[in-house]
Order: C-alpha cells, then sequence, then structure tokens
C-alpha cells in the first residue's frame, strides 16, 4: 500500500510537470538570451478565465543581473490604444457617444480644422478644410487624417500636457490628408478619444481608466503613474552599441524621465504602465467578450465593434484601437511589448520585452505566438 502511494504521488507529480511544460516557450526563447540577441523576455498564455502559463526569461536588468519576473513593470507604450478603445466603447453602450456623428458634438473646438493641400500646378503647399466630419470611429481606426504627433510632443514628449491643452496643440495641427481617405497611424487621434471620454464623463481620462476598467477587473498594477516599488521592478530598456556587439541601456525620446516626474500627464495613445499578470485580464475580458470573473465591462457587441475592421478599403488591418486580423487582434507598443487575442482558440498571449530596434526579438516573438497558438 505504501509503494503503491508513493507510485501515485510520483505519477501526479510527473504529470504535474508534464502540464507545466505543455508550451516549450523558455527552451525555445531562452538561447536568444545566452547568445546576448535579447536582454529578458515575460509571456502569458491564458483563456478567458485563466492564466495556462507563465514564462520568465532572462534579466530585467543586465548589470544587476535583476532577473524578469512574473510581477516587473513594463512600459506598454501603445498597448494602451486598446484601452482607450474600451474606454469609448463603455460610454458608447451607454448610449453617451456615437461612433458615426461628428466628434465636433463632443469637442466643438475642433469645428475649423485644416488639412494640408498641394497645388498641383506649382507644387506649392496651402490649407483647406476638412471636406466630411471627423467621427470617433476615425479617431480610433487612425483614418482620421492626423499626424502621428503634434509638433509640442514631437519637441517635448507624449505625456509633457494634460489632455485638455494637449487637445489645443493639436488645433494648431494641420491634418496629412481629408478625413476617411488614408491611414496614418496617430497618436493624436486616440489622445482626441481620451479627450472625449474625459469631458463626456466629466472626470480625469486616468479616473475614468481606474473607475471603469482597471479597480472591476483587478488590475491593481496598470497605471500612467507607477510609484516608486513599481518603479523598482521596471524592466530596463536595450539597444545595440554602435557596432551591434553589445545590448546596452536605452532610454526613450517620447517619454518624460523620471517616469514619477510630477511632469508627466496621462497619454490616451501609449503613457501606460503594467505587468504581464497585470495587462493579461484586460486581453482576457476581451476574449470573454467584455467579462472576466463575472464582471462586465462592455457588451458583446461591443468587443466584435472593437476587432471588426474599420478601415475600409484602405490597405490597413485596424479595427478600433487594435490591429485585427482574421479573429486574431491586439497591439503591441514602442518598447516590444505585444499583446493578441485570438478568438479563433480562445487564447489570450502576451510578449513582453523592453528594447529598441533589436532585430531578434521579433524572431522570437513569432517564434513565441506559434508555440502558443498550437491546441
Amino acid at each position: 500500500m505504501k509503494r503503491l502511494t508513493v507510485f501515485c504521488a510520483f505519477f501526479l507529480c510527473s504529470l504535474a510537470v508534464i502540464a507545466a511544460e505543455k508550451f516549450p516557450v523558455a527552451e525555445t526563447l531562452e538561447p536568444y538570451i545566452k547568445n546576448g540577441e535579447l536582454p529578458g523576455i515575460v509571456t502569458v498564455i491564458a483563456d478567458k478565465d485563466a492564466v495556462l502559463q507563465i514564462d520568465t526569461i532572462g534579466y530585467a536588468d543586465i548589470e544587476t543581473k535583476r532577473p524578469m519576473k512574473a510581477d516587473t513593470v513594463f512600459w506598454a507604450a501603445s498597448q494602451t490604444k486598446p484601452v482607450t478603445a474600451v474606454a469609448v466603447m463603455i460610454l458608447v453602450d451607454e448610449g453617451k457617444l456615437s461612433l458615426t456623428e461628428s466628434v465636433t458634438k463632443y469637442l466643438p473646438e475642433l469645428a475649423n480644422l485644416k488639412v494640408i493641400a498641394e497645388n498641383k500646378d506649382d507644387g506649392s503647399m496651402t490649407l483647406v478644410p476638412v471636406d466630411k466630419p471627423i467621427t470617433l470611429e476615425m479617431l480610433l481606426s487612425h483614418t482620421a487624417g492626423f499626424e502621428f504627433l503634434t509638433l509640442f510632443q514631437q519637441k517635448h514628449a507624449i505625456d509633457s500636457l494634460p489632455i485638455e491643452q494637449c487637445v489645443t496643440t493639436i488645433l494648431m495641427t494641420p491634418l496629412r490628408s481629408q478625413p476617411g481617405t488614408a491611414y496614418h497611424y496617430s497618436n493624436i487621434g486616440i489622445n482626441l478619444a481620451g479627450a472625449v471620454v474625459e469631458r463626456i464623463a466629466g472626470m480625469p481620462f486616468e479616473t475614468f481608466l481606474e473607475k471603469r476598467i482597471f479597480a472591476p477587473l483587478g488590475m491593481t498594477e496598470t497605471t500612467f503613474f507607477p510609484s516608486a516599488e513599481q518603479l523598482k521592478r521596471l524592466a530596463t530598456a536595450y539597444s545595440y552599441n554602435r557596432e551591434k556587439t553589445q545590448l546596452v541601456a536605452k532610454q526613450t525620446n517620447l517619454m518624460t524621465y523620471p517616469f514619477d516626474s510630477k511632469r508627466r500627464f496621462a497619454e490616451p495613445g501609449g503613457g501606460l504602465f503594467s505587468t504581464p499578470t497585470d495587462f493579461v485580464k484586460f486581453f482576457q475580458m476581451l476574449q470573454g467578450n467584455g467579462e472576466f470573473n463575472g464582471k462586465r465591462i462592455l457588451s458583446e457587441d461591443a468587443v466584435k465593434t472593437i476587432y471588426a475592421k474599420h478601415t475600409g478599403a484602405l490597405n490597413a488591418p485596424y479595427g478600433l484601437g487594435v490591429v485585427t486580423n482574421d479573429g486574431v487582434y491586439g497591439h503591441g507598443g514602442a518598447f516590444g511589448t505585444d499583446a493578441r487575442v485570438d478568438t479563433k482558440n480562445g487564447r489570450v498571449m502576451l510578449y513582453f520585452i523592453q528594447h529598441q530596434g533589436l532585430p531578434k526579438s521579433e524572431e522570437a516573438k513569432q517564434k513565441f505566438y506559434k508555440i502558443a497558438q498550437v491546441p
């Protein structure tokens, strides 16, 4: 009987190990760390109800040998865009916003926007009025015609102004093209969508996110303003040195340093920080058609609207705040974080790294997704 008990215990432990190694992520990605090609990676594979596997590989900081952990903090950057889209759709669900009405209904100061136009006769440039209303759908799908950033943001940083003041600088930024005629990836459009949320909800954008998204989902680590304790867990971003022989620490020119500076403000297009185990809850909610852990954030129709293609005949697979293609949707960030929701197999997949310009990261990411998508 004792031998049987020992055997059963060994058998159950073996099953646990097999279950823990369901996805061979670590052995696939570790060579990139050992070869000095990438600093460190955290990956998460989940479904709408539970996290199936977390892998922490390499270093959050190479110099101090601080290892990547599941609670390492990352600048999520443009992964903020899907969150902004969800904030908009919460108010659409409540009948307070329309995706197709002119955005001047909510931001009347946008009524006199101008578009840069070229004179075909002499090549000179002039400013002309917009020829059709800009909508929230256009803002969230990058088809409103705006530049990527305002001139002020290009000179300073994306988080250097409060949202209301950011709107003022946008008024001084001509559009690149007439609304609805081209796809131009644009933080300006997303920031205007955030300004609409702020104005209609009657509270700061970051407060709305906390009350309506983060708190209900239990996302206690997701914020525009990381605490001193969180900054101790922040992953260092890396690039190659000039000779491309060694990884060196790299700061982004898009954000204000230090990250606990009082000169920083919420930026709907790319300002959020989070951990992989916290941010996965947001994408689990989307995989759950708007619901996670018994909390409904969006209607099922709203979620479907988010990942539907909203760029028409334009050659850009973009929904509302998400890249979308054949039932798989999500978004990446400027420093390498990435997340995808696969509606076909029910998976949620996060690949978190902090880097700038490391070509092997894309290769590693694609290997991860190939592993994670296999049933």
